[in-house]
């Protein structure tokens, strides 16, 4: 059985008081359950159209993603920083 897990981070909250972020959330799924993976995708899309950035760890190092992949073992969500 895979595994995979998708976890949003509060990072520099000085920069994003105008924000109102979530919880921290963490949500794990089994690749084979189609449920757990639909639900996942669902709240990965709906936070890229908020603004946040999607970042997956692999073994060559971290890269920003863009297209919901459920054999990835992590996906680390991070808030839009505000600012100008």
């Amino acid at each position: 059985m895979t595994m995979g897990v998708m976890k949003t981070l509060k990072i520099m909250r000085q920069l994003l008081d105008e924000w109102t972020l979530p919880d921290e959330m963490t949500v794990t799924w089994d690749v084979e359950n189609r449920r757990e993976v639909a639900y996942v995708k669902e709240k990965f899309y709906e936070y890229l159209a908020d603004g946040w950035m999607a970042f997956s760890e692999e073994p060559k190092g971290r890269r920003q993603i863009f297209k919901f992949n459920p054999q990835l073992e992590l996906i680390v969500l991070i808030p839009p920083l505000g600012g100008g």
